[in-house]
C-alpha cells in the first residue's frame, strides 16, 4: 500500500474531514470529492503566492493547493471551527501530515482536536521518525518538555528550540548523516556578549519523535487526565515517517495504574534501543508516481528551509 492509500484508509467521501496545513499535498482533497475543511496559518492567496515564488515546488503541483477554510494556528483548531461553524460542528477525521513536530503547544493541539472529533472519530497523523531524517542527531522530546510548553501557553517556538535545530540539523552525505557545524556561530550571534536574540516568529522542528517515544508521551498525557484520546494504532517506520491514529471514545476506559506503568517501562526500554534498520538518509528523489515522491521531497524541502533560515538569521544578526 502506498503512502496516500495508507493515510486515506477507511476514510470515505461521506465522512467529515478536517485537514491541517496540507500545502500542495492534500491527503483528502476536495478536488477528489472528499468533504474536507482545510486549516492553514496562511490564507489561500498567500499560499499560492508563496508556492509560485518557491522554485522547489513543482509548477504542476501548485494547482493542488486548495481553498483554505480556517485561517490560524493548529493549536486553535477547535476555537476556529466553532467560531465559523458553531459549537456543534464535529468531524469524523482530522488529518495532519508532518505538522506535529512544528506545533508550539502539542498538548493544546491534541485537546482542541479531541473537542471537535465525533465519538469514534480519529486524529490521524504522519510524523517524521527523527532517526531517519535531518533530526537524526537530536535527543528525543519527552513529556516534561511538552508540559512546559503547555503551561507556558506557548504560541511560538522558543529561541532554544530554534537554536537546537540550527546546531543539530543533519545533512545527508552518501549513506550517512553529517551534523551541522553552527554551534559556535549561533551561540555568539544570539547569546554571546554582543549577541541579540531574533524577535520574529521562526518556524522550526520543536519536537523529535520515534513511534515508541510518541506513544509514551500520549499514554502519559492520558494518565495525567490532559487528554482522553486512545491509541488506536502507531505504525512502525514507513520510510522516514510513522503513522498514528488516536481515537475519541465516548466512555474512556478507567486507567489501570499497573497496566500504565508496565507499558511505560516497556516503551522507555524500547526508546533507548537502536533502530533495527540502519538510519540512512533518504534519496533526493525517487522514481514512480507523484505520491510516492512525497516523503523524500518533504525532507529535502525541510532541509532547504533550515538552510534558507540559517542564511536569513545570519543576515539579520
Amino acid at each position: 500500500m502506498d503512502r496516500l492509500a495508507s493515510l486515506r484508509q477507511d476514510i470515505s467521501r461521506n465522512h467529515e474531514v478536517l485537514e491541517i496545513a496540507p500545502w500542495f499535498n492534500p491527503i483528502a482533497p476536495k478536488a477528489a470529492g472528499y468533504r474536507t475543511t482545510t486549516l492553514d496559518i496562511f490564507d489561500t492567496a498567500t499560499l499560492r503566492e508563496r508556492a509560485a515564488a518557491d522554485p522547489n515546488i513543482p509548477r504542476e503541483m501548485q494547482p493542488d493547493i486548495e481553498e483554505i477554510d480556517l485561517v490560524g494556528s493548529a493549536c486553535d483548531v477547535a476555537d476556529l471551527a466553532v467560531a465559523k461553524y458553531g459549537e456543534d460542528r464535529r468531524f469524523d477525521w482530522i488529518l495532519s501530515s508532518h505538522n506535529m513536530e512544528h506545533i508550539p503547544d502539542p498538548i493544546r493541539f491534541l485537546q482542541q482536536s479531541e473537542h471537535i472529533l465525533r465519538d469514534g472519530g480519529i486524529l490521524r497523523m504522519a510524523i517524521p521518525d527523527k532517526r531517519f531524517c535531518f533530526d537524526h542527531f537530536r535527543p528525543l522530546s519527552e513529556t516534561s518538555e511538552l508540559l512546559q510548553a503547555f503551561h507556558e501557553q506557548r504560541t511560538r517556538p522558543s529561541i532554544y528550540q530554534i537554536f537546537r535545530e540550527q546546531c543539530l540539523v543533519a545533512h545527508p552525505s552518501g549513506d550517512r548523516w553529517l551534523p551541522a557545524q553552527r554551534t559556535l556561530e549561533f551561540y555568539e550571534r544570539w547569546f554571546g556578549p554582543h549577541g541579540a536574540v531574533p524577535d520574529e516568529y521562526i518556524d522550526t522542528h520543536c519536537w523529535a519523535f520515534t513511534p515508541d517515544s510518541f506513544e509514551l508521551i500520549v499514554r502519559d498525557l492520558v494518565a495525567f487526565g490532559l487528554i482522553s484520546l486512545q491509541v488506536d494504532q502507531i505504525s512502525p517506520p514507513k520510510g522516514i515517517e510513522f503513522h498514528v491514529d488516536l481515537r475519541k471514545v465516548a466512555d474512556p476506559p478507567a486507567l489501570s495504574a499497573a497496566d500504565y506503568f508496565s507499558r511505560r517501562e516497556e516503551l522507555l526500554v524500547r526508546c533507548n534501543q537502536p533502530p533495527k534498520k540502519a538510519p540512512t538518509p533518504p534519496p533526493a528523489s525517487v522514481a514512480g508516481p507523484r505520491e510516492k515522491q512525497t516523503v523524500p521531497r518533504r525532507i529535502v524541502r525541510e532541509i532547504r528551509r533550515v538552510v534558507r533560515q540559517a542564511k536569513s538569521l545570519r543576515r539579520a544578526s
